[in-house]
């Protein structure tokens, strides 16, 4: 089983919950039996179904996103955007449980360039990718990464159309709790992230 089908189960979890807290705010009937309703007062949206395969949409364009997208938004660089690509000239001095001196004997002189950061973290990675610590670090890392996608992807439609069907206040509201959200999944994620590679040198 791969550590992404591992997660699937979470992030079905984190969408219903997010789901949930949006046909809270819309005050959504939950009753499937009806339907869309047009009238003098315009369309109403009765039925959740709409809104429920938007969000599950979502999740399926989670998974058509570019990795490298993801990556890119989340460490706010377009070019080598993965922590593996400084991990020898930023990330190590920042673990104290990581020896340079071991990985110099072990490895040779210690890469510069981006690519061959990367590539060398790579080869160190599938060394030890059974490990069970670089294990439930790398799912870790996919899980906040994708959770983060889910939310960026039906934020900005989720909220404009809570200030259009429930007002400014509820609009508002929704927006604010999840932007908080948004921003803690992408400290977490970026987190995750540089663990992991860490992860991978200290073990």
């Amino acid at each position: 089983m791969t550590l992404k089908t591992k997660n699937g189960p979470y992030l079905v979890a984190f969408l219903v919950i997010i789901y949930i807290f949006f046909a809270m705010m819309n005050k959504l009937d939950w009753s499937f039996t009806k339907t869309i309703e047009i009238g003098k007062e315009g369309v109403k949206f009765n039925n959740p179904v709409l809104s429920v395969s938007f969000y599950f949409l979502a999740l399926i364009l989670t998974y058509i996103l570019p990795p490298d997208w993801k990556h890119r938004i989340i460490y706010l660089r377009w070019v080598h955007p993965l922590p593996g690509s400084r991990v020898f000239s930023e990330l190590l001095d920042k673990d104290e449980r990581i020896s340079q001196n071991e990985l110099i004997e072990k490895y040779g002189e210690l890469p510069i360039s981006p690519n061959d950061q990367n590539r060398l973290w790579y080869k160190i990675y599938k060394q030890k990718q059974t490990d069970e610590v670089v294990l439930n670090s790398h799912g870790r890392w996919l899980l906040f990464r994708d959770m983060f996608a889910i939310l960026i992807i039906v934020l900005v439609p989720s909220s404009v159309f809570t200030f259009w069907n429930a007002g400014i206040k509820n609009g508002a509201v929704y927006t604010i709790i999840s932007l908080f959200v948004l921003i803690a999944l992408w400290i977490s994620a970026r987190n995750a992230g540089e663990r992991f590679v860490c992860n991978v040198l200290a073990r």
